[in-house]
């Protein structure tokens, strides 16, 4: 059967090109998101669906520090979801992505330290983060050590750029700014 899409497009839909729409509809969804969605106090799961709505209180905890902001899972992936909006969550990303690197077992180290510097750290890598000569040079020479700390001086020059240049923009967001007007409501 022969339809017509929402960007006026001819598409055939059968049964596993239409689940594969669907998909494709709900992973880009995001792109058509304004600033001034409604969904943007709340957290929103992959498939769309509320995961928890944001407290005020809450919301002024991450005003105090960047910390405080990375380690409230609400908070953190309020901040991702910001960043991703402004198509700039590769160091997000990579932060994350150390923290559970440093979670794993010493088994795992070796391949997952690897994944992380060929998509991250790496010249030309797909997600690259900005990273000094330096940094990137002795990054490469501790993957092989197999140890935890293989990325810690990248993460924390990645940090401190989020702290000094993300993190003020997330706190004067819209996004956030709604939040927290809705506590003076």
């Amino acid at each position: 059967m022969m339809a017509r899409d929402e960007f006026g497009n001819i598409t055939c839909q059968t049964k596993g090109k239409k689940s594969l729409a669907k998909t494709m509809k709900r992973k880009l969804l995001f792109l058509r998101r304004r600033h001034t969605d409604t969904t943007l106090g709340t957290v929103m799961k992959g498939d769309g669906k509320q995961v928890t709505k944001i407290h005020p209180d809450d919301a002024m905890q991450w005003s105090r520090s960047f910390e405080s902001l990375l380690l409230d899972k609400t908070g953190l992936e309020l901040f991702r979801g910001f960043l991703r909006s402004e198509f700039s969550d590769e160091n997000l990303e990579f932060w994350i992505a150390v923290e559970e690197f440093k979670q794993l077992k010493s088994s795992k180290l070796p391949s997952v330290a690897q994944k992380i510097y060929t998509d991250f750290v790496a010249p030309q890598a797909p997600r690259e983060i900005n990273l000094d000569a330096k940094t990137r040079m002795k990054t490469l020479a501790n993957l092989s050590s197999h140890n935890k700390e293989v990325f810690e001086e990248a993460q924390r020059k990645v940090q401190a750029l989020m702290e000094k240049d993300s993190y003020p923009r997330f706190l004067e967001s819209e996004v956030y700014q709604r939040i927290i007007r809705s506590q003076k409501s």
